[in-house]
This record gives structure tokens, C-alpha cells and sequence, in this order.
């Protein structure tokens, strides 16, 4: 069986109290009810019962003697609000006692309890339950008690319990010869200091508040520092943050940028008359591949088109003289179309 530890000290805890806050309704694995056969409880009967308790909507009460059932003066014992599953043990209920019952189970005077419940015909599995009464004579086998022992909270064979005991006494870390009550005992010594702090934050919370290490080295603070100062220093990395872009804002960002610089530079080559147009689209990618390589390129390659030695565009004499603005400014100034061909500069 494995039993985590965090569930020993649950079950020491619970062993020391007078009532149990929380105690196994139902074991895991199957259960022989005397004269009755045996029924399943395993994770999917959790679910169920679960299902069940949260459709109904109300807690589940524990009544004397199955009182609830037979119709007769019903007083609660107590109520059950929750349930919880743990592996390797089966399903536990939280109970709140009321005071005359919870006086009954930690003088022993009720040891055991009876939970009236609801069986799957197909598979025999646990699937709801109605009410639970306390009771000193309980048709289920091999009950663990309400108010279990240490060994009881989990397996009640003699070689299980030791083994048990054992493992919570080094946990401990007391003698290996302590006996079961002085390990209560001890329990009950880690549980009154717990209390102890519980007071202590209430009443004096900035004295007792406690920073993990870890997080004052991320901070770069010093042990010691007031939550405060780790509160400060939380909100000024987050103000740090405000205005920032993300990895893929930034890459589109520096792709436009190659982009623009590329076709600058492309630009500039092909007024050198180093580019030829027909070189335009090879050399705007090689630049943003690489803008320091095609600067070199740039820098190093002969003038391919003398852009000096162009020819000019050749204005007609005709196209000027046809237009009518040009005739209409001549006109005013007394000139006429042949001292525009003449003194224009134009060819026939």
C-alpha cells in the first residue's frame, strides 16, 4: 500500500483530536457487508457518489441508529459537506459533530457508524449515498472505527500498522523505541506550535510574514527585506514590461527595416550605374540578406551602365510650338513660332 506522507500526518493529526474532522466512510477496494454479499469503491464510485451529493445539493446527515430511516425522532449527530479520495485508502468524509455526538465518539461511546448507501446491480459498485448513522453494531466487515488508531487509519493488519508507525516515528525523527500513544503525543506537541503561529499572524501579520528564498534571489533583494520591498519590486518588473513588443512584433519590425535599407541601397547602385534594371529584384533580396555583403558588392563592382553618357531626351520644335500655353506666354512677350525654333534651343 502506499501511503504518502502528507496522509500520515492527516491520520496522526486526526488520531489526536477528540473528533475526527475527517474519517473513512468507505474503504477502498471491496467490501463484504455481513450476510449481504460485497459491494466495490473505487474512483468511479467517487465520481458517483460525488455526482449524487452535488445534485441533491444539501450535506448528508449522521443520525443515531439509522433514525433517519426508520421514521422515528431524527436529531443530527452531525452534517457531511464534503468528500475527498485517497489512493490506497478509499473515500473519506468531512464532518462537522454537533457537541453531544462528538462528546459519544471521543469517549468512545459510539465506535462505529453505518452509512446507508446505494449499489449498481450490474457491477455490485458504489454509486451514492443516503445518510449515515452512528452505531456500535455495523453490518460491514472489518470496519475501521471513527476514531481510528494509527494503524487503523490505514490497514488493520499488525505487520501493516508497525510498518506504519515506524515510517511516521523516523518522520518525526523521535526514537525508534517510542511507543504509539507518545507519537499522539508528539503530534499533538506540532499541532499546539502550529497553533501558536496561527495566533501570531492574526495578531501581529507583518512580524510573521515570510518571504521565500528563492524568490529574494530572482529579485536580486537582500533576506530580510520587508514584503513590502518584494511587493515594490514585483510591481516595478512589471511596470518594466509596459510598452514592450513581442518576439514576433519585433521580427516583422527588423524585417522592414532590412526591407527599406535594402531598397535604398539598391537604389543608390542603380544611379551609380552599378545595377542594371534587369539586376533589380537579385539585388534588393541579396541586400537584405545581407546589407554589409552588398555594400562590398557595392563598393568593389565596375559602373556596368554609364549613366553620363545617356542619351538625352530630344524636345521636337514642333511638339513645343503645338502646345498652347507656350504660344499664348510667346505671344504676350512678341515672339513668334520661328524665334522659339530659333532661339529655344529646339530641333526641326
Amino acid at each position: 500500500m502506499k501511503t504518502h506522507i502528507v496522509q500520515i500526518i492527516i491520520a496522526a493529526i486526526q488520531a489526536a483530536k477528540d473528533a475526527p474532522e475527517w474519517f473513512l466512510l468507505f474503504k477502498e477496494g471491496w467490501t463484504e457487508i455481513e450476510g449481504e454479499g460485497s459491494y466495490l469503491v473505487d474512483r468511479e464510485a467517487y465520481d458517483a457518489v460525488v455526482a449524487m451529493f452535488t445534485r441533491r445539493g444539501n450535506d448528508l446527515v449522521i443520525d443515531y441508529e439509522h433514525s433517519t430511516v426508520t421514521g422515528e425522532k431524527a436529531p443530527a449527530a452531525g452534517w457531511i459537506p464534503e468528500f475527498r479520495y485517497i489512493d490506497g485508502r478509499g473515500i473519506e468524509a468531512k464532518v462537522s459533530w454537533t457537541e453531544e455526538a462528538a462528546g459519544y465518539v471521543s469517549k468512545n461511546e459510539y465506535r462505529y457508524f453505518s452509512p446507508v448507501f446505494y449499489v449498481r446491480k450490474s457491477d455490485k459498485r458504489l454509486v451514492g449515498v443516503h445518510s449515515v448513522a452512528l452505531t456500535n453494531a455495523p453490518k460491514t466487515n472489518n470496519l475501521t472505527p471513527i476514531l481510528a488508531k494509527l494503524g487503523e487509519a490505514f490497514n488493520e493488519k499488525e505487520d501493516t500498522d508497525m510498518d506504519f508507525l515506524k515510517k511516521l516515528i523516523a518522520k518525526l525523527g523521535l526514537n525508534p523505541e517510542t511507543t504509539e500513544d507518545q507519537v499522539i503525543e508528539a503530534v499533538g506537541a506540532i499541532q499546539a506550535k502550529n497553533s501558536d503561529l496561527e495566533n501570531q499572524v492574526a495578531a501581529k501579520p507583518a512580524q510573521v510574514e515570510v518571504v521565500a528564498k528563492d524568490v529574494i534571489e530572482a529579485l536580486e533583494l537582500k533576506e530580510g527585506d520587508a514584503v513590502s520591498t518584494v511587493v515594490a519590486s514585483i510591481h516595478a518588473l512589471k511596470q518594466g514590461t509596459k510598452g514592450m513588443v513581442t518576439k514576433a512584433e519585433f521580427d516583422n519590425l527588423q524585417k522592414q527595416i532590412r526591407e527599406r535599407d535594402a531598397a535604398e541601397i539598391v537604389a543608390k547602385a542603380m544611379a551609380e550605374g552599378k545595377v542594371t534594371p534587369d539586376q533589380k529584384d537579385w539585388a534588393e533580396k541579396y541586400a537584405e540578406r545581407d546589407l554589409d555583403g552588398f555594400k562590398t558588392f557595392v563598393a568593389k563592382a565596375p559602373v556596368v551602365i554609364p549613366m553620363d553618357k545617356l542619351p538625352a531626351k530630344e524636345t521636337k520644335a514642333d511638339d513645343v510650338i503645338a502646345d498652347e500655353a507656350v504660344l499664348n506666354v510667346a505671344k504676350m512677350f512678341g515672339n513668334t513660332t520661328e524665334d522659339i525654333k530659333k532661339f529655344g534651343g529646339l530641333t526641326a
